[in-house]
């Protein structure tokens, strides 16, 4: 009994293309080896390859070998054609600028952005300064001077190290904004706010009546009972003193009459 192998699901044509390709010929390759259809005809391995690549990948393919047979039949020919397609030369410097001018996404996790890197520095020709780059990249990224410093501390640093403090670091980080006490917001509250707010309260009660907060005595400058800061003397002009807030008849000022002396 043969043993059944999954063929390769078609070829993607979401992000990197030259990425996807390669991985979609290397998935293929392990179906042929593993299904022992790689011993199978010329022509029957270019139909598998022409089956599973898709319809993306057939339109590709009706463009590259056009009309001719032979090349069509062969999945050799097939795959180099399609190596050509995809695999265009790359340029180091504009590679290299791709690479340096990415940036860590606010919600993206640490771990998928180091994989985004390590995608992008593929063609960037570091060799085996791959990983010290994504290093310094990152930490030239953090704004957070305390974890600068603590990852300045770590003697060999690298990647899974970096990975490590980075987490426990924002995981502080959380802990001690969730502990901070909700009262902080009234304790901003500064003395000249309150004293803007008492004054903005004063103003409003000198032009509405409450009926909420009634006053025991009489007031001096009406001689009524009224609201607090709502007495109606408000404004008025005494009629002998000249000042203002307070009736002619409640005036706190004593006046005495000259005696002409012969």
């Amino acid at each position: 009994m043969d043993l059944y192998v999954r063929p390769p699901e078609p070829l993607s044509n979401s992000g990197d293309m030259g990425q996807n390709w390669q991985k979609w010929k290397k998935d293929f390759m392990i179906f042929m080896t593993a299904s022992n259809c790689i011993n199978k005809p010329k022509n029957y391995q270019a139909y598998l390859l022409r089956t599973y690549i898709g319809k993306m990948g057939q339109d590709i393919i009706e463009k590259i070998v056009s009309n001719n047979l032979k090349e069509r039949d062969d999945m050799n020919i097939l795959l180099a054609k399609l190596d050509k397609h995809f695999c265009h030369p790359k340029n180091e410097v504009i590679e290299r600028y791709n690479f340096f001018n990415s940036n860590k996404k606010p919600d993206e996790l640490i771990e998928d952005y180091i994989m985004d890197l390590k995608n992008k520095a593929k063609n960037c020709n570091f060799g085996n300064m791959t990983d010290s780059l994504i290093r310094d990249k990152i930490i030239i990224e953090f704004k957070d001077k305390q974890l600068r410093k603590k990852l300045f501390n770590v003697e060999n640093l690298n990647l899974s190290r970096l990975v490590l403090i980075f987490n426990e670091h924002m995981s502080t980080m959380q802990k001690n904004q969730q502990n901070v006490p909700k009262t902080n917001k009234i304790d901003n509250i500064s003395n000249n706010d309150i004293k803007n707010l008492d004054e903005e309260a004063g103003n409003s009660n000198r032009n509405e009546k409450s009926v909420n907060i009634p006053h025991r005595k009489k007031c001096s400058k009406c001689n009524q009972g009224h609201p607090m800061r709502a007495c109606p003397a408000w404004g008025f002009k005494c009629e002998k003193c000249g000042k203002y807030n307070h009736y002619t008849n409640c005036c706190p000022y004593k006046f005495t009459e000259k005696k002409e002396v012969n």
